[in-house]
């Protein structure tokens, strides 16, 4: 009985009466997921939380969320008996999460809610050429170079989606991604302070190399889609990951987009931020009334890390 299908809520309507509900666990092995049809006809898929989110989605296509106290807190996931078929669909999906990929119920909720609104809405604002250069060079790091190191940990290190200083952050390791489409190894560094070492921490920089290319083996989908399943079943990683993704604009949307841009990787080559590498001093101090300054390194000349090198640093992370 963990399917929800069409036969479940006939079963359910013909048990309720003109003043109960009609309830029955999804899984006759769990109580923690519930179906129900209320004396209105109303479906129900009531999933039970730890504490109530601060916020619940928004009401979509007659599908609302709800919370409720009933020996223990619920979200109370319903929608109108003409909707049938497509809530069927949302409450197997939910289920899935939970129960398959063993994500945390509320996230399950609010992500499949939003995965639909997306589907159901038209594409949104497109990312940015140089948006799309600069996500495609920090999962490629992340897919290829602290995934196979980290594992799944690697998702929750990914600070690039909250603005901050390096795109990476450990308590031992920072790691900056520069990606360019430029023939030549040059980046631009757009904060005073983003090649400095944190005290106490080491500091590497990625630097990717791409071609922008029409017939180009790999986009920001790819790499998404590549990352999500070396990430196998560990839903709170698949959270975090996707979150940080939504915060940068991505949408699935996109996929059918005609701006998602398709690149062949050149090179990727990490260098520790130490010593002489290129960059401004740390003690350095811009004129009064100096804001903002951006300058470029080149990295042409400059040694890498062997592969040996920067998975001993990475032990660190």
């Amino acid at each position: 009985m963990g399917e929800v299908n069409t036969g479940r809520w006939a079963s359910l309507r013909e048990r309720r009466t003109p003043f109960e509900w009609s309830i029955e666990p999804v899984d006759d092995a769990r109580s923690d997921c519930l179906l129900a049809v209320d004396p209105n006809g109303r479906l129900h898929l009531l999933v039970r939380v730890d504490v109530e989110p601060p916020t619940l989605p928004p009401d979509l296509q007659g599908i609302e969320v709800r919370a409720m106290e009933s020996q223990g807190t619920w979200l109370d996931v319903s929608a109108r008996s003409h909707h049938e078929d497509l809530f069927t669909m949302v409450a197997n999906k939910i289920l899935d999460a939970i129960r398959v990929e063993g994500r945390d119920p509320a996230m399950s909720v609010e992500a499949t809610i939003d995965e639909l609104r997306a589907a159901l809405r038209p594409v949104g604002l497109e990312l940015s050429v140089s948006e799309q250069i600069g996500l495609f060079g920090e999962l490629w790091v992340l897919a290829n170079v602290l995934l196979p190191d980290l594992g799944a940990r690697a998702c929750h290190l990914w600070s690039g989606p909250a603005g901050e200083r390096h795109d990476f952050v450990s308590d031992g390791v920072h790691i900056e991604v520069k990606t360019t489409i430029r023939s030549e190894e040059k980046h631009e560094i757009s904060r005073l302070d983003q090649l400095r070492t944190p005290d106490g921490k080491r500091l590497l920089l990625a630097s990717v190399l791409l071609e922008r290319s029409i017939a180009g083996k790999s986009t920001i989908a790819d790499l998404i889609d590549e990352i999500i399943e070396k990430l196998e079943n560990d839903g709170r990683a698949i959270d975090v990951f996707e979150a940080g993704l939504k915060n940068l604009g991505w949408n699935d949307g996109l996929r059918q987009s005609g701006s998602l841009l398709r690149f062949n990787l050149r090179n990727v080559r990490i260098f520790e931020v130490a010593g002489s590498f290129p960059r401004l001093p740390d003690d350095y101090a811009p004129p009064r009334g100096v804001t903002a300054i951006k300058y470029t390194i080149d990295l042409a000349a400059r040694s890498m890390l062997g592969v040996d090198e920067v998975k001993e640093i990475l032990a660190a992370m």
